[in-house]
């Protein structure tokens, strides 16, 4: 099962290279860690977390194939820092210049 998270994961991320997939067996259920680079959080997760989901229900089934239960957690964590910007330093306002009184 460990191989079928690393080959769903791999076909749809920018840096297959980075994708690592830990496993854990808890109490009667294994649990599976997926990390991944963090500018391919987005490619795993999906629009409202629907490939995530998808891989989730394809382990459950070949989980409940083999008689176990799998449980399948996804996170950041792997290499590349990402496309995410870098946070602006922060810049005080030059004060604006008083008006100058009219002339009449």
């Amino acid at each position: 099962m460990k191989d079928l998270i690393e080959y769903m994961a791999r076909a749809i991320v920018e840096y297959p290279d980075e994708v690592v997939v830990t496993e854990e067996e808890e109490e009667d259920q294994m649990v599976y860690r997926l990390r991944v680079a963090e500018s391919d959080m987005g490619r795993v997760i999906g629009k409202e977390g629907r490939i995530a989901n998808a891989m989730r229900a394809l382990l459950k089934v070949a989980a409940i194939r083999k008689g176990t239960r799998a449980i399948l957690e996804i996170g950041e964590g792997v290499g590349r820092p990402g496309l995410r910007a870098e946070p602006e330093p922060e810049v005080e306002p030059e004060p604006e210049p008083e008006p100058e009184p009219e002339s009449e």
